[in-house]
């Protein structure tokens, strides 16, 4: 895969503007919203889901990608960051999808688990015409407590010991009591309101009703913890069947 032409833009204003890239031609009945996921995974996946939008938007289909409040190039800070933020920032960015492209139907694409908060948003709004999910973690609780683990093991190898507990950050970013008590009590239903759809491995699955199911191929790359929480993930070139066939789907949703 490949970048091909983009357009950064600011959505909302400051001091609460939301990073955005807008990729592809801009009018279109139909369009994507890229929901990155949430916390070390989405500075580590910021190349991949560059070139995923790039295939989307070479398919026909203009895909914007965005970072959260608190998060990457948009304001704010860390500990602002919890999962009404998320809703509002969903808002936000849909508001301007549309705006730019003339969208009425939007396909929502959930990486990991931003499907916890997407999927919630996404049953109350009457333009998402589906709700694509990367390997989608349905568990907010069990992860979070991988994610303590994966810290405490991170900790460990670089420090010799853990830090103190109460210092409020997990594997190096900040994150608020409000966060990681959203992400705690949180969990995808098993049925979506809207029309669901997953990229699973051929030996996993989440377990939710889905529509439409895509393999994914087995180079391509891993979010988990096998490796460090810093590494970079790098698309595969076998993914772009794959993101074809998901732009030729959401085309049609």
């Amino acid at each position: 895969m490949s970048v091909g032409a983009w357009q950064p833009l600011w959505i909302g204003a400051s001091p609460r503007r939301l990073y955005g890239a807008l990729h592809g031609a801009p009018a279109s009945s139909h369009a994507v919203l890229m929901a990155p996921p949430l916390l070390h995974e989405q500075p580590r996946s910021r190349r991949m889901l560059v070139e995923v939008a790039s295939r989307i938007a070479d398919a026909g289909l203009p895909c914007l990608r965005f970072d959260y409040y608190g998060t990457g190039d948009s304001d704010g800070s860390g500990d602002e960051h919890d999962f009404a933020q998320v809703a509002r920032d969903l808002d936000a960015a849909c508001a301007t999808l549309v705006e730019a492209t003339g969208a009425t139907r939007i396909v929502v694409f959930a990486w990991r688990a931003a499907l916890l908060p997407v999927s919630a948003w996404s049953s109350v709004d009457g333009r998402i015409a589906a709700l694509a999910a990367w390997e989608p973690i349905v568990d907010g609780k069990a992860w979070l407590a991988a994610l303590q683990a994966t810290d405490r093991a991170e900790r460990r190898r670089r420090y010799g010991e853990a830090a103190a507990p109460d210092d409020g950050l997990l594997l190096g970013l900040d994150v608020s009591p409000r966060w990681c008590a959203d992400l705690a009590s949180s969990h995808v239903a098993h049925e979506s309101r809207v029309p669901l759809w997953s990229f699973d491995r051929i030996d996993v699955h989440s377990g939710l009703a889905v529509r439409q199911r895509f393999q994914l191929p087995p180079d391509a790359p891993r979010f988990g913890d096998e490796t460090s929480v810093e590494d970079t993930i790098f698309h595969a070139r076998s993914l772009g069947v794959v993101v074809d066939e998901f732009a030729r789907l959401a085309r049609a949703a």
